[in-house]
């Protein structure tokens, strides 16, 4: 089994910086605080077995920032983890497929987007349905973390869809997968996975992965891009009590 939790810490300690938030270096992984409700304000990464003290040290740094901690883990962390996490009160509450491929030509192009206000605005309207500076701010965050390409597909002059790549020492990430509701039914995302893999491809990737929703819309569109099932993450919270 291919390990990516590497390259997952590594990415949110980017999206942390990129915030002026603060990290907590946890078992080779990342506890992140970009904001209070962020969905970047998580722990990502970790590689080895995680017991009581340090999960009391990851629940200690989100309660001193008014927030319940949740932990999103690899299989092999989950089971050497499984007696800490219960004794500490974590509670499964969701599942990632984290899905990948051996590098190839896409056969499709993508152009770069250079327009952090464009680049907000096609997120807002992916993600939220609507522009306001709240979720302008976090499009021109993602738009700003070191070492990512955004690309995007326009339709009738406007950014339709658009998604990131990163490239962690070979290894490519595609992120942040967005269309716009009126473009959506189009095949804009995979026109968006295919542009980023003739992408990532030029730049000396030997692999890509992408985190996506178990059934999701998007989890078959990387499947007909030849994207197939690496391993799950379980994410784990523990409330905060006040």
């Amino acid at each position: 089994m291919t390990n990516y939790e590497a390259c997952s810490a590594e990415v949110l300690r980017r999206y942390t910086r990129a915030t002026g938030g603060t990290c907590l270096e946890i078992a080779g992984g990342v506890a992140a605080y970009c904001d209070v409700g962020s969905p970047l304000s998580v722990v990502k990464g970790m590689q080895g077995a995680v017991g009581v003290a340090e999960l009391r040290q990851i629940v200690e740094f989100y309660a001193d920032r008014r927030m319940a901690a949740i932990v999103e883990i690899a299989p092999w962390v989950e089971e050497e983890s499984a007696s800490a996490l219960a004794k500490l009160g974590f509670t499964k509450i969701a599942t990632e497929d984290l899905m990948a491929r051996e590098a190839a030509d896409g056969g499709e192009d993508v152009f770069e987007c250079t327009n952090a206000e464009e680049w907000a605005r096609m997120l807002a309207l992916a993600f939220f349905g609507e522009v306001t500076e709240e979720w302008m701010k976090i499009g021109r965050m993602v738009f700003a973390v070191s070492g990512g390409v955004n690309v995007g597909v326009w339709q009738d002059g406007v950014l339709a869809a658009g998604g990131n790549i990163t490239n962690l020492d070979g290894v490519a990430l595609f992120a942040g997968d967005g269309t716009i509701e009126r473009y959506r039914g189009r095949g804009l995302q995979q026109t968006l996975i295919r542009g980023r893999m003739r992408r990532a491809l030029a730049a000396g990737c030997g692999w890509f992965h992408c985190e996506v929703v178990p059934g999701s819309g998007s989890q078959r569109n990387y499947e007909r891009c030849g994207f197939r099932l690496a391993y799950q993450r379980h994410h784990y919270q523990r409330a905060f009590s006040g």
